[in-house]
């Protein structure tokens, strides 16, 4: 399943992150990494997603959700 997929407040395991080389480290480097439990909290314009992650909240576009692959948690 795609992040993109997710519903607003449904919570998912990071499985893999298929983004370029760049754009996984900055991901990594806000914490969103494979095995991370990560929570929808909002859907913005053209499918963006908000997800937290612990405290920390991050916007990722909805082709960037696209990139990531997740399991219902």
């Amino acid at each position: 399943m795609r992040l993109a997929d997710l519903p607003r407040g449904a919570r998912a395991r990071v499985r893999a992150v298929s983004t370029e080389a760049d754009a996984a480290l900055h991901l990594r480097e806000m914490g969103l990494r494979p095995g991370v439990i990560v929570r929808v909290v909002g859907i913005a314009a053209a499918g963006a997603r908000i997800v937290a992650i612990g405290a920390a909240r991050i916007a990722l576009d909805r082709a960037t959700a696209q990139e990531i692959e997740a399991d219902p948690a």
